[in-house]
């Protein structure tokens, strides 16, 4: 193998795959990149066996075909910290040199028969979604999953397949979060669980796509029997299915919450963040208390300390108390993008929903549930 290629291309392509190499696993040829070059293009592939990343570029001078697996852990970042310029990739023997113009590295590589074979494409006809409206519900949706490990599901986010529509939702069982748009595409009715570390790396590929690259707009989806793929640009991404069952998530939405409050997301999001710098910090409990036309935000520390704020709110209704994990709301707002939201309630026992609004007070598709902590004297 034997090929140059100008730094700032190798190192947008190692950008892409790199984060997907496990730092700690049992099979040593995990933590290597496998390297191609032929037919005038280079190939790049990482997996964790659960992810697996394939980019390419075809801004390289081939003189040598070949295949090798280099460990990331010192190549990546040397790459990272060259001058901009030429770059040089030669292999020896069992050792890959790499020359840029005064710098040197000499690596050894691992058995590149060894490296897992990678799942290919076979769907012939994929479906293709814009790439920025996938981004956004996957950002919708994936503060939500479970990091509880005994239930496997929960780590995933659902997708609701529909010839009309995608709706993806996320739980952990104390907060949900669902989004969905209506598509146009030919599919049929379909549910599956899709890894949410997988579904992570869409935003960083697409963002490492160029003009040229990015010109369409859209990622192509590949839904096979055990993993759902994505292709943009010269970049494939590989996740895998998770085993349900999903809880029925439409069982636990309230329907008749009678409370409606509109705030501003800005003006909730900042004095949350004010007044939960008192909060307990094994509850993070803050309290609601909204009346007609303002909302009370405080909370109270275990050590004395105590804060509240109060701010507008669109509200004529009966007086309520409700308490909320802090954490939990902030993770809600941060990932609306719009400047009005909704806060319906019942009771201060029941279940939140917490709705985007658009500027003409329309709903957007997006709908996140919040249990409430119990307050003191309840």
């Amino acid at each position: 193998m034997k090929f140059e290629i100008q730094q700032e291309d190798l190192q947008k392509a190692l950008d892409v795959i790199a984060n997907v190499v496990p730092t700690k696993t049992t099979l040593p040829i995990l933590t290597c990149i496998l390297m191609e070059v032929g037919d005038d293009r280079l190939t790049l592939s990482a997996t964790n066996l659960d992810i697996s990343i394939t980019t390419g570029t075809d801004k390289v001078m081939v003189k040598d075909d070949g295949k090798v697996a280099i460990p990331a852990v010192k190549f990546v970042p040397f790459v990272r910290t060259l001058r901009p310029g030429s770059v040089v990739i030669s292999q020896k023997g069992k050792q890959i040199q790499l020359v840029s113009g005064k710098a040197r590295m000499t690596e050894n590589t691992m058995n590149v028969e060894e490296y897992p074979a990678l799942k290919e494409l076979k769907e012939k006809k994929g479906l293709d979604v814009e790439a920025a409206i996938l981004i956004d519900m996957i950002n919708e949706t994936s503060y939500s999953v479970s990091k509880d490990e005994t239930r496997p599901a929960l780590m995933g986010i659902l997708w609701e397949v529909r010839p009309e529509s995608l709706t993806l939702v996320a739980t952990d069982a104390h907060r949900l979060a669902r989004s969905g748009r209506t598509m146009e595409w030919d599919v049929g009715d379909r549910e599956m669980i899709v890894d949410t570390a997988g579904l992570r790396h869409l935003p960083r590929i697409v963002g490492s796509l160029d003009q040229e690259e990015a010109a369409s707009g859209n990622i192509t989806i590949f839904m096979g029997e055990n993993q759902l793929s994505f292709r943009a640009g010269p970049t494939i991404l590989h996740c895998r299915l998770l085993e349900g069952p999903f809880p029925d998530y439409n069982a636990v939405i309230p329907q008749d919450n009678d409370k409606f409050i509109t705030l501003d997301k800005a003006d909730f999001a900042q004095t949350i963040r004010r007044v939960s710098i008192t909060a307990d910090r094994i509850t993070s409990q803050i309290k609601l208390g909204i009346e007609n036309g303002r909302m009370e935000l405080s909370a109270r520390g275990t050590e004395g300390s105590q804060s509240e704020d109060e701010i507008p709110v669109s509200y004529d209704g009966e007086a309520l108390e409700i308490g909320f994990n802090f954490v939990y709301l902030q993770d809600i707002l941060k990932n609306i993008k719009t400047s009005s939201i909704m806060l319906s309630l019942k009771d201060s026992q029941s279940a939140a929903l917490i709705k985007p609004l658009t500027e003409d007070g329309e709903e957007t598709g997006v709908l996140c549930l919040l249990m409430p902590l119990r307050l003191a004297g309840d």
